[in-house]
C-alpha cells in the first residue's frame, strides 16, 4: 500500500499498448491437477452496503480456483469481469487483455478425491484488478488447494453482483469514489513514516512510530474491518450454496480445518486481521502489504504468519515489530529486485507500468512467488516442511528469516 503505487495502477495503466498485451500468456500451472474455476455471490442481509443507497445489503463475489479430475472444456477468460474490470475511459489500449485465456475450465466439477481440499482465502489489493492474480491462484489449485478469491465490491476496479450488474470503485464521472479517496488521503505520510521506522534500531521506537501513524488511519482500518467481514461471510455461507452447482459441489469438498488466508497489499493486511480475529484461520501470509493496520500491534495470535517484502526503498522490515510480537511463529522473506506490483500478473503486462515494477524477470518473479506461497501453506496446513523456509533450498533473490514465538532475534536455522 503506497500512494504512488496506487496512482500508477489507476492512472498510468491507460498507457498500456494493445500490441504488447496481445502477447500476454499466463505461465502454465506446475502441479499435477488440472484446474477448474467458478463464481458465486453471497449476501449479508444484516450488513448494509456502505457504498450504495439505504436498504441495500452487502453483496460479495467469490472467484474460486480448485483441482479437477479432467481438463476437458473451454478455458475460462482471464478478465472475469470482462472489460468492465478496466477503468472507464482507459480501455482503448487494454482490449487485448480480454482475449487472454486461463488454464482453468469454467464450472468444471471438483476432483472427487478421498480427502477433502485444504482451503485458502485470498484478497486483492486496494483498488486492484481481481483477475490480476490468476497465475498464482490457479497454480495453487493445480497443487490441490481450493482458493477462494474474494472480490471486495466498490474497492476493486470491478465486481459483478448476483443480478449481473457490474459495479466499480469509480463514480459516474470516472473518478475514484470519495470513500476510496478518503483512504488514499490517509497514506500521505506513509513513505516517510515507514522509512523512519526502518531506520530505528530499537523495537520500542519502531512501535512508537507505528502506533502514532496507525492512530490516524480511520478510513483504512474501516476498510480492513469491512474486508474481514466479507471473508467471514464467504466462509459462513458455504453450507448454503446450492448442491447441484459447481460452487455447491466444491463447498462439499472443502476442509475448513485446514484453512489459510493470504493477500496482496491491502489484501495481505486483511489476511493478518482475519487470522487475528477468526480461529478458522490456521496460517496467514502477506504479500507486501505495509504496514499491518488494525489491532495486531497490541494483540497476540495463535497462528504463524509470513511476510513477503519487496525491495521498495524504506519499506523492508517496517512491520517486523508487529509480527514478531503477535505471531506464534514469524517468517520473513525479502525478494530482491522487486517492487510492489511484481507479486501480481501485472508483471506480465509490461508497458508504462514497468515504472512500478522491479528489475526481476517476470517468469522468475512468478516462480518465486508461487514457491513461497505454496511451500508456506504446504508446511503450515499439510505438515510438509518447506525447503525454502528451512533454508535447505534457496533462490538467490530471496532472503529468509525465521523468528520463534515472541522473539526479536532470528533463529539459527
Amino acid at each position: 500500500m503506497n500512494i504512488r503505487t496506487i496512482r500508477a495502477a489507476v492512472i498510468t495503466i491507460s498507457g498500456l499498448f494493445a500490441a504488447h498485451l496481445s502477447a500476454v500468456e499466463l505461465p502454465a500451472p506446475t502441479g499435477t491437477y488440472k484446474v477448474g474455476t467458478t463464481v458465486w455471490h453471497v449476501t449479508d442481509k444484516a450488513r448494509p452496503e456502505t457504498f450504495s443507497g439505504a436498504g441495500v445489503p452487502r453483496q460479495v463475489e467469490v472467484l474460486a480456483w480448485y483441482p479437477v479430475a479432467s481438463g476437458d472444456g473451454k478455458p475460462a477468460p482471464y478478465l472475469r469481469e470482462g472489460l468492465a474490470e478496466i477503468p472507464p475511459g482507459l480501455r482503448a489500449g487494454l482490449t487485448a487483455l480480454e482475449k487472454v485465456r486461463t488454464h482453468a475450465v469454467l464450472d468444471a466439477p471438483p476432483a472427487a478425491d478421498a480427502k477433502k481440499l485444504p482451503v485458502l482465502v485470498f484478497s486483492h489489493g486496494f483498488g486492484g484488478f481481481p483477475s490480476s492474480y490468476t497465475a498464482l491462484l490457479e497454480d495453487l489449485a493445480s497443487h490441490g488447494y481450493a482458493v477462494l478469491s474474494i472480490v471486495h465490491p466498490y474497492e476493486a476496479t470491478a465486481a459483478t453482483l448476483a443480478d449481473g450488474q457490474v459495479i466499480s470503485m469509480f463514480d459516474a464521472d470516472g473518478k475514484p469514489r470519495q470513500a476510496f479517496r478518503d483512504v488514499i488521503a490517509e497514506w500521505g505520510t506513509e513513505d516517510a513514516t515507514m522509512a523512519a521506522v526502518t531506520r530505528e534500531t530499537k523495537e520500542e521506537d519502531q512501535l512508537r512510530l507505528l502506533r502514532a501513524y496507525l492512530a490516524g488511519l480511520h478510513a483504512s482500518v474501516a476498510t480492513v474491518d469491512r474486508w474481514v467481514a466479507d471473508t467471514k461471510l464467504v466462509l459462513d455461507q458455504l453450507p448454503a450454496l446450492p448442491k447441484t452447482t459447481a460452487a455447491g459441489r466444491l463447498a462439499a469438498q472443502l476442509d475448513l480445518g485446514r484453512l489459510g488466508a493470504f493477500g496482496h497489499s491491502m489484501g495481505g493486511v486483511v489476511s493478518g486481521a482475519f487470522c487475528l480475529d477468526d480461529q478458522r484461520c490456521k496460517a496467514g501470509l502477506n504479500l507486501d502489504g505495509i504496514p499491518q493496520y488494525g489491532a495486531m500491534i497490541d494483540r497476540r495470535m495463535s497462528q504463524p504468519f509470513l511476510m513477503v517484502y519487496s525491495a521498495r526503498p524504506g519499506r523492508t522490515g517496517a512491520s517486523d515489530a508487529i509480527y514478531r510480537r503477535a505471531a506464534s511463529r514469524y517468517y520473513r522473506c525479502d525478494v530482491r529486485d522487486t517492487l510492489h506490483l511484481d507479486f501480481s500478473d501485472v508483471i506480465l503486462w509490461g508497458g508504462p507500468l514497468s515504472k512500478a515494477l522491479g528489475t526481476i524477470a517476470p517468469a522468475r518473479a512468478i516462480e518465486i512467488t508461487r514457491a513461497i506461497v505454496r511451500q508456506y501453506f504446504d508446511q503450515e496446513l499439510l505438515s510438509r516442511p518447506s525447503p525454502l523456509l528451512s533454508k535447505k533450498e534457496t533462490f538467490p533473490e530471496v532472503t529468509v528469516t525465521v523468528y520463534p514465538a515472541g522473539s526479536t532475534a532470528p533463529s539459527s536455522r
